[in-house]
């Protein structure tokens, strides 16, 4: 049976919360990269095939991803290479339905059914996608380059997921449904008091 979903107003201010205070997380951002030595090690394989921006990036999100399920509680175990290659062919088969790599390819991806913590990449699309001005000191990657972090982050959320057992009294989701965080913040800055 799959994991609940971890929610998507969680998702958001864990990731918010780790972007805002990295120094508060980096003891265990630190220690999560040495646990899940080999998902470090699938994201060095592909640094090749990025920019270094783009390579210093996808290093960045896939911490925040795994601190995530870190923040949700339970158990994450370590990861196996036969559990990366498996996730790798996995998002490798949905790959020719998203291309080409351009500005559609957030919409593309959100069309796919997904199989586990579809917050979890809501929030790696929202952050790599849908961002009008990047903030001062972080890069801003062009299509092409976004998706390429993207589908790594995509293996590495299957690899995760597929180790983690919430822990006792986890209240995940069961249904999902794809909410915009930053839309709904920004409604609810433009609504006059009442």
């Amino acid at each position: 049976m799959p994991n609940p979903y971890i929610p998507r107003i969680d998702v958001h201010a864990w990731s918010e919360a780790i972007g805002n205070n990295q120094a508060d997380h980096e003891p265990a951002l630190t220690r999560l990269l040495k646990q899940q030595r080999r998902l470090t090690r699938f994201l060095e394989e592909n640094r090749e095939s990025l920019t270094p921006a783009s390579a210093g990036i996808a290093v960045y999100l896939y911490g925040v991803l795994a601190r995530i399920y870190d923040l949700a509680g339970g158990q994450l175990r370590t990861a196996t290479w036969a559990q990366v290659r498996d996730a790798e062919r996995r998002v490798g088969a949905e790959v020719a339905n998203l291309l080409p790599l351009d500005d559609g390819f957030a919409e593309r991806v959100r069309e796919v059914a997904w199989r586990v913590q579809p917050h979890v990449l809501d929030e790696a699309l929202m952050a790599l996608f849908d961002r009008e001005d990047p903030e001062e000191g972080e890069a801003n990657l062009d299509d092409g380059e976004s998706a390429k972090v993207f589908l790594l982050m995509w293996v590495a959320n299957e690899v995760l997921d597929a180790n983690w057992r919430p822990g006792t009294g986890f209240a995940g989701e069961t249904t999902y449904t794809y909410v915009h965080i930053e839309e709904e913040e920004k409604e609810a800055a433009d609504q006059p008091d009442g």
